[in-house]
């Protein structure tokens, strides 16, 4: 436990009169002053990191929203399973406010299980995630997997590394995998670097690079290219709790430029407009949430087929099955493919178990959702007003879960032309948007 600029509790009096101070915060209109802030249950997590997420002022009066802000902000740093705040009354009419924290599991010990990717397919994964390391709020990662993808790889970051809200990250690794639907194999080595900075609550952005090399082969032929990819990001976020939002909204950016090393030739540049609102429709304790969003991909430069998108999976379309190479060469469902794309969504969020922490520190919880998808995808922008719109419908559920935030699964129908098809099941991590 952490007490900054605490005042001492008098023990002299009546046991009697704090509760019945405590009996007067539930009247309309009482506002104590808040003489010290305390958190407590942070077995791991070093103080500063807690304290420095709080900004409800001291010697003022208690402003409810001011802490379930702070209550907020120490929930979105993805290392506690439960945060709640409370008032306690002094003898001399002030008050604590106390955050009571639990944190979550944080480490994932040695070992294996098997995990799922809708490119890759079903992999047996090992490694050792810390995501609170040295409690400090740093993520730390050694991982590997063979299967549908042989992978290995490091990863590190810090979200406030040299100041406020300064964050840094880097990892390095090699996958090797299967093309979902092309007639190849690929190997990619990769080493990438980010630093991002905020600008007051809101404004997020960061600026990194990413050095990488792709061979693609199969029986007959093989292409690789090496390059630099220099990316940038920028978000507007006002989004209240981040593994469920019930307010707010989320517009981002993101730009990535491929220059080639070999061949020099390689450029394509691409960018990323995303667009979501958060809005609750109740005022109950499992709340009901509309949830908006709108994609833009857009892209210039070589349009090469090894970076061809396609529609269909948990984050674009729902509803349509994965492609595969029979699928795609066969040309029945050439419209599902593409460099540029515009899509959209609406769920209807309502929670059937709010989340809430174990006594181990793991989280339970339980939304269901029910959701629309419309979206074009083609080869380049001007031809998209000639496709003809996919659409996707059904239902899902989310579990809120450590270290992941969220797991997704949906089943869906998807529609175009007039014709329905017989519906997929899509399974992911963290929300669609």
């Amino acid at each position: 436990m952490f007490t900054f600029k605490l005042k001492k509790r008098p023990f002299k009096g009546l046991f009697l009169f704090p509760l019945l101070l405590s009996a007067l915060f539930s009247e309309k209109g009482y506002t104590p002053k808040i003489s010290a802030i305390e958190f407590q249950g942070n077995t791991k997590t070093l103080d500063y990191i807690i304290k420095r997420e709080i900004q409800h002022p001291l010697y003022a009066p208690l402003d409810s929203i001011r802490a379930d802000e702070d209550r907020n902000r120490l929930e979105n740093l993805g290392i506690f399973s439960e945060v709640a705040w409370r008032a306690v009354p002094l003898e001399d009419g002030t008050a604590i406010l106390t955050f009571t924290i639990t944190e979550s599991i944080q480490k994932t010990p040695p070992g294996a299980l098997p995990i799922y990717g809708e490119d890759t397919g079903w992999s047996l994964a090992g490694g050792w995630v810390i995501t609170n390391f040295r409690g400090r709020n740093q993520s730390l990662g050694f991982n590997g997997s063979f299967g549908g993808i042989d992978t290995y790889g490091i990863f590190f970051s810090d979200p406030w590394i040299f100041g406020n809200h300064v964050s840094f990250s880097f990892g390095l690794g090699r996958s090797l995998f299967k093309h979902k639907f092309l007639d190849r194999d690929i190997d990619d080595s990769w080493f990438q670097i980010n630093f991002g900075k905020w600008f007051g609550d809101h404004i997020k952005t960061s600026v990194g690079f990413e050095l990488e090399s792709k061979l693609y082969t199969n029986e007959k032929d093989s292409s690789e290219y090496f390059y630099v990819a220099p990316q940038t990001s920028l978000k507007y976020d006002t989004r209240d709790i981040y593994w469920n939002p019930g307010k707010g909204v989320l517009f981002s950016h993101f730009i990535h430029h491929t220059a080639g090393i070999d061949p020099k030739s390689l450029w394509t540049t691409f960018w990323k407009q995303s667009y979501s609102l958060f809005l609750t429709l109740n005022n109950d304790d499992k709340k009901l949430v509309l949830a908006l969003n709108g994609t833009v991909n857009r892209k210039w430069g070589q349009k090469e087929i090894f970076w061809l998108n396609y529609f269909g999976s948990s984050l674009t379309v729902r509803g349509w099955p994965l492609p595969d190479s029979r699928l795609y060469y066969s040309e029945e469902e050439a419209f599902r493919f593409g460099h540029e794309s515009v899509h959209a969504s609406m769920e209807l969020r309502q929670e059937i178990i709010p989340k809430y922490a174990t006594s181990l520190g793991a989280e339970l919880g339980l939304v269901l959702v029910a959701f629309a998808d419309a979206g074009v995808i083609a080869d380049n922008w001007n031809t998209l007003n000639d496709q003809l719109s996919m659409y996707g419908t059904g239902l899902g559920i989310r579990i809120p879960f450590p270290m992941v935030d969220v797991f997704r699964i949906d089943y869906g129908w998807g529609y175009r032309n007039g014709q329905w098809n017989s519906g997929a099941l899509h399974w992911g991590i963290g929300q669609k948007f």
